[in-house]
C-alpha cells in the first residue's frame, strides 16, 4: 500500500475538542458518518469552530480515502466533490493515491473487500478498542490488475452499489408506510403513556319524535 498511496496519520484529538452540531467552521468526518456503501453521509456532519491551522495537513480531496483506525476497522470512505476540503476526524486515516498507477474506486472497493478488511483486523492492535496505524496500512499488500481492468471492475461494482442504493431507499420509504399503516389500522387502541386510549362513550340515542295530531269528531 506504501507503494501505491500517500498514507497520513490522523490528527491530534486536541484539535477537536470543540466538536458542534452547529453549521459553520470546518466539517469534520468522523466514523459515524462513513456508510455502508462507502460513502461520506452529510446528514449529520459536525464542525470544529473557525479554521484552525493545525487542520491544513488533513483536509480531504476529491478521490481520498477515508479509513477507520479506531474501533469500526474496516470501514471506508471515497471522498467526492462535495467533501473537499473537509478535515477527517482522529478516529481515521486518510490514503490518497497515486492515480497513475491505482484507481481510486478499485481501491476503496478492494479495501472494503471481506479478505481485507479482515485481514486489517486481525493487525490490529489488539485492546480494549482495535487500533490500526498508519504503518499497517503502509505494509498491507495489495492486488493490482491493470488500470484498465481497474477501471472496468470499479464501473461494474459501483453499478451495483447504485441498484443498492436504490433498493435500500425503496426498503425505508416501504418501512415508513408499514408503519404508518399499523398507526392507521390500530386506531383507538394505539397505546397513549403506557395505557389503551379510553374509548369514547357512543352517542345517547334518543326515542324518535311523533308528531302529534288533533282528531276532530
Amino acid at each position: 500500500m506504501g507503494d501505491l498511496c500517500e498514507v497520513t496519520p490522523s490528527p491530534s484529538s486536541d484539535l477537536f475538542a470543540g466538536l458542534t452540531d452547529e453549521a459553520g467552521g470546518t466539517p469534520v468526518v468522523t466514523p459515524a458518518d462513513i456508510t455502508d456503501a462507502q460513502r461520506i453521509d452529510p446528514q449529520a456532519i459536525r464542525y470544529v469552530p473557525g479554521n484552525p491551522a493545525g487542520l491544513e495537513r488533513y483536509r480531504l480531496l476529491p478521490g481520498d480515502l477515508v479509513v477507520v483506525r479506531l474501533g469500526g476497522i474496516g470501514r471506508i470512505a471515497l471522498a467526492d466533490e462535495g467533501s473537499r476540503d473537509w478535515v477527517y476526524h482522529s478516529s481515521c486515516v486518510r490514503l490518497r493515491p497515486d492515480t497513475s498507477r491505482v484507481d481510486p474506486a478499485y481501491l476503496v472497493a478492494y479495501l472494503a473487500h471481506s479478505p481485507a478488511s479482515e485481514h486489517l483486523l486481525s493487525q490490529a492492535q489488539v485492546g480494549t478498542v482495535p487500533v490500526l496505524t498508519a504503518w499497517m496500512l503502509r505494509e498491507l499488500p495489495v492486488a493490482l490488475p491493470s488500470p484498465r481492468d481497474q477501471r472496468l471492475m470499479a464501473a461494474a461494482l459501483g453499478e451495483v452499489g447504485l441498484q443498492m442504493d436504490i433498493q435500500r431507499r425503496m426498503l425505508e420509504r416501504l418501512d415508513a408506510v408499514r408503519q404508518g399503516l399499523f398507526t392507521q389500522l390500530l386506531g383507538d387502541d394505539l397505546p397513549v403513556g403506557g395505557a389503551s386510549r379510553p374509548a369514547a362513550p357512543a352517542p345517547e340515542r334518543r326515542a324518535p319524535r311523533t308528531r302529534r295530531t288533533n282528531r276532530m269528531s
